[in-house]
């Protein structure tokens, strides 16, 4: 029954008995006073609202639309979107030539540790061998190509220089450090000389790294950087498009001429070098991006707290006729520009079950 209905109820009730107010003893008309008649009133009222249904309808009306988010442990959230980009100094290295100056890696090893004689002068013969090494850097990266061709390993140790590099391997943290084979062959010597290691130091022979093309031509060197995006926990993370470019630029400084050219090489990417996922419960997933960024699903964890790490590697190799289209290559002096970045993902809650 509507509440409209029985209000009205009660009106005609009442007023059906409004007026007959008098004395039920006192004969004639059955009237009944007003104390009865209140008790009568209120009786009747609680019966009716202790018995009756009242169905109740609001309506509302606004101009007003609705949005549906969706819920992760109670809380309201709707996926977002998130563009991170900027220029950033990369980790850059140069060198010029074609191998034979020494531009290529290599190790320097202590004699104490592997041989010369038993590794037949080869990063071959390092197997097991604790190498002192930038984390993360392209160098790493070509020593885990270069054992992991022969079915072999090391240890990296961190180090942040060459420097660092050097005290750890004189005081024995390390068996070999990383670097220029020409550079190497200097600090061995100088080693040697002072007497830094008893037992002293040798090179290994150059370590290829098939990404840059020495072996056909000149190298210019590279630039690395990196960029990491957070996941939190009850999240899953959508890659959309990433970007990334810099540029090799030679200016002329000796012997120049009006004619001295400018020399630049411009590079950019859809896609980093290589990811790596690091997640809650010791989740680690190593990627190579072939294909584009948005391809790479398998590197993302859906409702784990993640950290993901992209590197971007560029690296120039100089093609012989375009080397010697520039008559005074040593006049000139490189330079590695800021990296250019852009990074674009969604973020959407999952629920997650335990």
């Amino acid at each position: 029954m509507k509440i409209k209905a029985a209000l009205l109820t009660l009106v005609l009730v009442s007023s059906a008995l409004a007026g007959c107010t008098g004395d039920p003893d006192g004969g004639g008309n059955d009237e009944f006073d007003a104390e009865t008649l209140q008790g009568m009133i209120e009786s009747g009222l609680e019966d009716f609202m202790n018995n009756t249904t009242v169905e109740i309808t609001n309506v509302y009306y606004t101009n007003e639309t609705s949005t549906t988010t969706n819920n992760v442990n109670g809380s309201s959230y709707a996926s977002s979107l998130h563009t991170m980009m900027g220029q950033v100094p990369g980790e850059s290295w140069l060198m010029i030539g074609n191998g034979s100056d020494g531009s290529h890696l290599a190790l320097l090893v202590r004699e104490d540790r592997y041989s010369h004689d038993a590794a037949s002068g080869s990063a071959e013969g390092l197997n097991g061998a604790n190498i002192c090494v930038s984390i993360g850097t392209l160098y790493e990266s070509v020593l885990v190509d270069y054992f992991s061709s022969y079915s072999i390993s090391f240890t990296s140790v961190p180090v942040a220089d060459a420097s660092e590099a050097t005290a750890k391997l004189i005081d024995g943290s390390c068996d070999a450090m990383v670097g220029f084979l020409q550079e190497l062959q200097e600090k061995s010597n100088t080693l040697d000389n002072d007497g830094s290691i008893a037992g002293g130091t040798w090179v290994t022979n150059s370590i290829p790294y098939y990404g840059i093309s020495w072996d056909y031509g000149y190298g210019m060197g590279g630039s690395s950087a990196n960029f990491t995006i957070q996941q939190e926990s009850g999240f899953t993370t959508r890659p959309l498009q990433f970007y990334a470019a810099i540029t090799l630029t030679g200016y002329c400084v000796n012997n120049c001429s009006e004619d001295s050219p400018v020399i630049s090489h411009s590079y950019s990417t859809n896609r980093p070098s290589s990811g790596v996922s690091t997640c809650q419960y010791n989740i680690t997933e190593t990627g190579y991006a072939y294909w584009s960024f948005v391809d790479q699903v398998n590197l993302f964890f859906p409702g784990l707290e993640c950290q993901y790490t992209f590197r971007v590697v560029e690296d120039w190799g100089i093609s012989g006729s375009e080397w010697s289209s520039i008559p005074n290559w040593n006049d000139y002096e490189f330079f590695w520009s800021d990296w250019t970045y852009l990074i674009h993902w969604e973020s959407l809650p999952v629920t997650v079950h335990e």
